[in-house]
């Protein structure tokens, strides 16, 4: 059985393999570089979509923590991801990479922490929490979410 835990694991680790190939091209090819960053973009926004609409409430009812809690941590943590992602983005599009380690960088700094935390505590809860009936309900929610 495929656990919450090693699922989006597996997915945290395909989003820095994203990621670090982006960082990889900036210098050799700035349009490889682009389709990267767009991949990486469209399926961390995605990532964060299966936790709000769908593991957070689940965490939320089972454990009665609402509106405080490790998933409040987790939102304004993904508020700051998003800002990075945004600003990233912009001197992507723009084809203007000067300046675009600070942002990279910040990004990087909140998303190890932030993975660290779901890895080690939110996602083996949720795991903790479900029967297998509603592990697979959950997957099946996830998977309902368009790529975009």
């Amino acid at each position: 059985m495929n656990t919450i835990l090693k699922f989006m694991s597996a997915d945290h680790d395909k989003l820095d393999g994203l990621f670090e190939e982006f960082k990889k091209q900036q210098s050799n090819d700035l349009a490889q570089a682009k389709s990267f960053f767009h991949e990486f973009k469209i399926k961390i926004q995605r990532h964060i979509v299966w936790e709000e609409d769908v593991l957070f409430p689940i965490f939320e009812e089972k454990t009665g923590m609402h509106g405080g809690g490790p998933t409040a941590v987790m939102r304004m943590e993904h508020r700051q991801i998003k800002d990075f992602l945004e600003e990233i983005h912009t001197k992507v599009l723009a084809g203007e990479l000067e300046g675009i380690d600070k942002a990279e960088n910040g990004l990087l700094e909140v998303l190890r922490s932030h993975n660290q935390k779901e890895e080690t505590i939110l996602y083996p809860s949720i795991d903790d929490l479900l029967t297998d009936q509603e592990r697979e309900k959950a997957f099946s929610d996830m998977n309902d979410i368009p790529p975009e």
